[in-house]
Order: C-alpha cells, then structure tokens, then sequence
C-alpha cells in the first residue's frame, strides 16, 4: 500500500462519523486550556491569611499593620496578642504567615535605632514563602523610607547612625516547616501520591469492566463479594507501596518524615481506598476494559495541578475551586506535605475522612451499577434460551 493510499485511509477513519478520534483531539487541548486558564487566572498569590502580633502598640506600628492590611497578597485574619497565640495561628494553618513588630519599635527608630520586624512563614508551599518575602520587602522597604524621610532632621551625621536614619527598619524572615524552600520537598511527596493514583486507575480500571464479558462465572456469587473480593488485595499492595515510597524519599532524597506512622497509614489507606473505588465506578459504567482506562485517565489528568499541590487553592477562583473539590489528590497532597514536614495538619482528620466516605459512596454505585447490569445479562440469557 503507497503513503497516499495510507494517508487517505487514515483520513477517513479519524474523520469518520462514529470516531471520537477528532473530538479527542481537538476538544481535549481546548478543555485543558480552559481549566488550566481558570487555575491561573488570578496570576498571583493574593489573600494570603495573616496573623499580626504588635508588641509595640503606638501609631507607628499600627501604620506598619495597616500597610499589610491595605496590600491585596495578606488578608490579616487576626491581630494577637502573646507569642504562643501568633505561633498556634500558624501551627494550625488558620494562618500562613506572622508578622511581628517588636516592643519599642517606634522609640528606637526615634533614637535613630534600627528596628526589626520579624516575618515568619510556612513553607510547606514554597510560593508562599515566595510571595511573602518579596511583598514584605517592598511593604518594609516603603514604609522605611517613609519613616526616614521624616527623621532625617539632623546635618553632618556619621555614615552609620545616617544608615539608620534613611533605613529605620530592617526585614527579618523566618522560613519554617521548608526552612530550606526546598523544592524536593515541596513537590515530591504529591508526585509521588500522584503517580500512585495514575498506578492503581491502571491496575483497577479493567477490573469490573472485565467481569462483563464473562458474567456466568458469578451466577452464584454476590456483587459485594467480587467487588470486596477485588479490592482488598488492591487496596493492601497500593497503600504498602507508597509507604515504600516514602521511605524511598526519606533515605534517598532526604525528605523529612515529622509525623507517626498512624497518621500516615489514615491519610494512605484513605486515598487508596477513594481512588479504587474510584477506578471501579468508571469500569462498572463503562463498556470495555479499554474505556475503563481511558475515561478516569481523563479526568484525572489535571488533578495534580488543581490538587493545590503547586498553585495553591486560596489563589485559584471559584471555579476552580469547585473542580478542585471533585479530585481526589486534593485531599491528599497538601495534607501530605503538611504532615511530612512539620509533622501536624489540623485537616489529616477531616480529609482523610471525606475519603473514606466518598470511596464508600463509589463503591455502592459500583454494586448498584453492576447488580443492574448482571440483571440484564441474565435476562437476555434467559431470553435466548426460551424456544
């Protein structure tokens, strides 16, 4: 056969009007482009929760409060008063960053004394701790000038105490949880439970679809029992697997593991269990073991973006927000990390949780589903058999 006559004949196949081949690619770049715009549509983190503890209370350290109040990256959730409450704020996540202006600091850039602010934020996600320093840079920066403009009154001063007339006050910045902004850190762990999901659609995704070329078998046997039956080695060898890969990360990468073993096997064992459940939905309502590949490859694909694993969901519209919500790597990744490196999140609890519910709800469906369908089959096996 000639190159023409292989090319035409390629033609009309993916032109054909049956074949979803064109649908498939045209539509799915477009859609992708959709969703991935809606994700970065707001192009900066903005609103990030901030914790305020002003030692000083004077009118300069409430101008310094207010400057952040007024930028759009910080949304101050509270204003504090000890040190042990700005630090359960950030422990808990209820904020990201704190903001902490010493006691005196207006006296001392009178005196013509330096004053430190200190800044401390989670880099569990490192565009955090990114948007922070260089906003707080610029905010410091500004409101410096503004107060060294004011304070330079006296004439022949030594370059020194001149220095800190100009520039009052210095920026001080605490990195914690990622104190190294490392980016193994920040992205490993959720590739790692994204390629875990990706592994369990692939070994999963046939495996109710399987079932419905060969139905007789099962007469005797409850849609529960193959379902369970079907599932419980999955589950056990996929969650045994990614603890495997964390002490890969851990030994070999030197990602830090902060949390208990208890705390890991509740966040794993959920996830595993939502996305076989998951995996077995679309081959229970699917047609064929390849479909029952393809259609969940779909709809996972933009889960590791819209996870918050990279972009963080405080920073994504409501739109996507509401995608985000229906992925399963959104409940695991930034809990994950959160665990890992600094040991605690006030959301392992809940999210781990929701998975297990959701995984329970897919499951019935899936028995609904295939209880149906065996149904049929028996009656149309019952049809051909009747003279």
């Amino acid at each position: 056969m000639k190159l023409k006559e292989v090319l035409l004949l390629e033609l009309r196949r993916l032109f054909a009007p049956a074949a979803p081949t064109v649908l498939l690619l045209v539509g799915l770049p477009i859609l992708y482009t959709i969703l991935f715009g809606f994700t970065y549509s707001n192009n900066v983190v903005k609103y990030i929760p901030t914790v305020i503890y002003d030692q000083d209370q004077t009118t300069g350290s409430r101008s310094l409060t207010q400057a952040y109040m007024d930028s759009e990256r910080y949304k101050v959730v509270a204003q504090v008063t000890t040190q042990e409450e700005m630090e359960r704020w950030l422990r808990e996540d209820k904020a990201l960053v704190a903001v902490s202006i010493p006691a005196k600091f207006s006296q001392q850039i009178k005196l013509g004394m330096s004053s430190e602010i200190l800044i401390e934020t989670n880099s569990t996600n490192v565009m955090f701790a990114n948007a922070v320093i260089s906003s707080s840079q610029e905010i410091v920066q500004t409101f410096s000038a503004a107060t060294g403009q004011k304070l330079q009154e006296a004439l022949n001063q030594l370059p020194a105490p001149a220095l800190r007339t100009t520039a009052p006050v210095k920026l001080g910045i605490r990195i914690i949880s990622n104190p190294t902004t490392s980016y193994t850190n920040f992205m490993l762990p959720g590739l790692a439970a994204n390629g875990l999901q990706i592994a369990i659609l692939l070994v999963a995704g046939p495996l109710i679809a399987r079932e419905y070329r060969r139905l007789s078998r099962w007469r005797q046997t409850s849609a529960t029992t193959l379902v369970l039956g079907k599932l419980l080695p999955v589950w056990g060898c996929a969650t045994v697997a990614f603890i495997i890969c964390l002490a890969i990360m851990n030994v070999g990468f030197g990602v830090p593991v902060r949390t208990n073993m208890l705390s890991l096997l509740l966040l794993v064992s959920a996830f595993t269990f939502l996305v076989i459940n998951l995996s077995f939905f679309f081959s229970a309502i699917t047609s064929s073991e390849v479909a029952a590949l393809q259609v969940p490859l779909l709809y996972i694909m933009p889960g590791l973006l819209y996870s918050g694993l990279s972009w963080p969901s405080l920073a994504m519209n409501e739109v996507a927000r509401f995608f985000s919500s229906l992925m399963p790597l959104t409940y695991m990744a930034d809990t994950l990390r959160d665990i890992l490196l600094a040991g605690y999140s006030p959301f392992l609890l809940s999210n781990s949780l929701s998975m297990f519910a959701g995984g329970l709800v897919l499951q019935l469906t899936t028995l609904l589903v295939f209880t149906l369908r065996r149904k049929k089959f028996e009656l149309q096996t019952t049809k051909e058999v009747s003279p």
